[in-house]
């Protein structure tokens, strides 16, 4: 299987500024992500999309060449992932002539990851021939308890059976997509325009410890305080 490791790395962001290059005890917060893809990119080609002459000199000292500078347009707060993928998808064919069977999706947001866990959802997405495996963590504010307002009326996000009264009653199926890895064929991207559809998309359920995905100063907080504890 001949795998892209893509990693977007877009210089705007609206809760954090530059967040892509934002300190994370003492280091950028794409830092984390590039050294978990520099151990697996031995099986696998890496491309950094990327529209920051600043993040794309501070790939070059971590080790990665990128000539690539995503165009703006495909770089806004509102811009989607799917035509960035495909845009550096038609752009390495272009320049190297290189294709693909898969894409794995490395988000710099979700910075705490375990490589062996990594390794293992590769290696299940190869093994079992999948189309599409996304990780997922269960939910901490379950379902039940989470209430939907509209003006003065309200109802419950998710009603619970009359016996989930207390919650180790409450049922354990509800997950959270983490953030942390989306792995797809390209096919099936291209056909879907998504890592994810109803009909064929698996999940890999990790640890919620690592359920970080940050947007916010706070959530930089909290993946500081988890990386100090591990």
């Amino acid at each position: 299987m001949k795998l892209l490791i893509f990693i977007p790395a877009r210089s705007g962001s609206k809760g954090i500024k530059n967040k892509n290059m934002a300190d994370l005890n003492k280091r950028p917060l794409i830092y984390y992500t590039l050294n978990i893809a520099k151990k697996i990119r031995r099986n696998a080609y890496l491309f950094i999309s990327t529209d920051s002459k600043k993040i794309i000199k501070y790939c070059k000292r971590f080790g990665f060449e990128n000539r690539y500078l995503r165009p703006k347009s495909l770089s806004k707060d509102n811009s989607s992932m799917f035509p960035a993928v495909m845009h550096g998808v038609r752009w390495i064919k272009k320049n190297y002539g290189k294709t693909f069977d898969a894409i794995l999706l490395l988000q710099p947001t979700t910075p705490i990851r375990q490589l062996k866990e990594l390794k293992l959802a590769i290696n299940l997405f190869r093994n079992k021939k999948l189309k599409s495996l996304i990780s997922v963590t269960r939910m901490k504010e379950h379902p039940y308890d989470c209430i939907q307002l509209s003006g003065n009326k309200w109802n419950y996000l998710v009603s619970a059976p009359k016996k989930a009264n207390r919650r180790q009653n409450y049922e354990k199926k509800f997950y959270l997509i983490n953030g942390a890895f989306f792995l797809a064929k390209v096919n099936f991207l291209k056909k879907n325009k998504s890592f994810i559809n109803n009909k064929n998309t698996k999940f890999f359920v990790q640890k919620s410890e690592r359920a970080v995905d940050i947007n916010t100063p706070e959530d930089l907080s909290i993946a500081k305080a988890l990386m100090k504890k591990k």
